[in-house]
């Protein structure tokens, strides 16, 4: 980044350093959610090299013996890319009870074959919808009389009802899905009741939390929009919702809707 930079200083068309690159998907960690091309340039001479790296970084342990002479064999004859394993690397976390999906760089449009419930550009059933042609996406929407609806892959505090609302706890309150969303304008829909002295802290991060969209703190109850833009290097985008800690052991909250909607759609 450092050399992009010197040369982005040295082209005439810019005055300086710039500062604002915004390029993290390039050098994301590589961990569970496999940036494709995060894996498949590692060792380019050594399949036993990127079969090792491959299965720690996203299954956080070595392979088995007959895990790694079958996709060795495979490799070195040609019958799976790398980018076919570590897609079925990712296809045994997921079986093995973990959260795990893959992306790439390329463009949807230009992806070989179909796309899998492990790929991070397909959203869960239940997480996106459209509303007067708009593609929304509900993490958390209260339902009168029947409870709320609250989106898969999301990770989350026990829903403890007390009053119509929540009974919270300081620390994390929902976090998730880390899906990759289309690129363009987006709108956080968020309508909440909450004591007056509790606070909420939202963030929208893509990218393993490299990249922060989107960062606010309320206090109180709260009804409003937040904009942002999404781009196309953002990838594996994340709403985390925190109790901030007041001095209380417990918080009470009504989430009556927390949402997203891409805009410009007709």
């Amino acid at each position: 980044m450092k050399i992009i930079d010197a040369l982005r200083a040295a082209s005439p068309e810019t005055n300086g350093k710039i500062g604002d690159f915004s390029a993290q998907v390039v050098r994301r960690p590589a961990d569970q959610f496999a940036l494709l091309e995060n894996f498949t340039r590692f060792a380019p001479d050594s399949d036993v090299a990127f079969l090792r790296y491959s299965f720690s970084k996203i299954l956080g342990r070595e392979p088995t013996d007959k895990e790694r002479l079958a996709f060795e064999f495979d490799l070195r004859r040609g019958t799976r890319t790398r980018e076919e394993a570590v897609k079925q690397i990712v296809g045994i976390a997921r079986r093995d009870g973990g959260v795990s999906l893959w992306d790439t760089l390329t463009e949807t449009g230009d992806l070989p074959g179909k796309a899998d419930n492990s790929e991070a550009r397909t959203l869960p059933a239940g997480l996106s919808y459209d509303l007067n042609g708009q593609e929304t996406l509900i993490f958390v929407r209260e339902a009168p009389g029947s409870g709320w609806m609250i989106g898969p892959d999301l990770l989350r505090q026990p829903v403890n009802v007390v009053d119509d609302g929540w009974r919270v706890s300081p620390g994390w309150l929902l976090v998730g899905p880390k899906r990759s969303l289309q690129a363009g304008s987006w709108r956080v829909q968020i309508d909440l009741v909450q004591e007056m002295n509790a606070k909420l802290a939202i963030q929208l991060v893509a990218n393993s939390g490299l990249d922060v969209l989107q960062e606010v703190t309320i206090a109180g109850s709260f009804v409003g929009n937040l904009s942002t833009e999404i781009g196309t290097e953002h990838r594996f985008i994340e709403l985390r919702v925190k109790v901030i800690e007041t001095g209380n052991e417990t918080s009470w909250v009504r989430l009556r809707d927390i949402s997203m909607v891409r805009e410009g759609q007709s």
